[in-house]
């Protein structure tokens, strides 16, 4: 896959979790799976533009510890308000303030 082929892919992935993201945000499940589907176009679009200038891999290693972390750390998030509150709509979020 050529240079120009896998950033035209991590721009399709990059828009299409972006349209997730506008359209689709009634449940906190679907904003995370956006900011992954967010984070992988930018991880795929690095390493597409980088891996041609350098073999040095490290940067987008650090990127994608980045990303698992805030996936746990999302996905614990919604088992703890699914387990509180029974839902994960983003709507009764702003319920339960005090």
């Amino acid at each position: 896959m050529t240079m120009i082929n896998g950033l035209l892919l991590g721009g399709f992935m990059f828009f299409s979790g972006l349209m997730v993201l506008i359209f689709q945000w009634k449940h906190i499940l679907n904003i995370l799976l956006s900011f992954e589907i967010l984070m992988l176009s930018i991880i795929i679009s690095f390493l597409f533009t980088w891996g041609l200038y350098s073999s040095d891999y490290m940067l987008s290693m650090i990127i994608i510890v980045f990303s698992v972390s805030e996936a746990s750390l999302g996905l614990s998030l919604l088992v703890s308000l699914i387990r509180c509150y029974g839902n994960d709509y983003v709507k009764s979020l702003s319920m339960y303030k005090l």
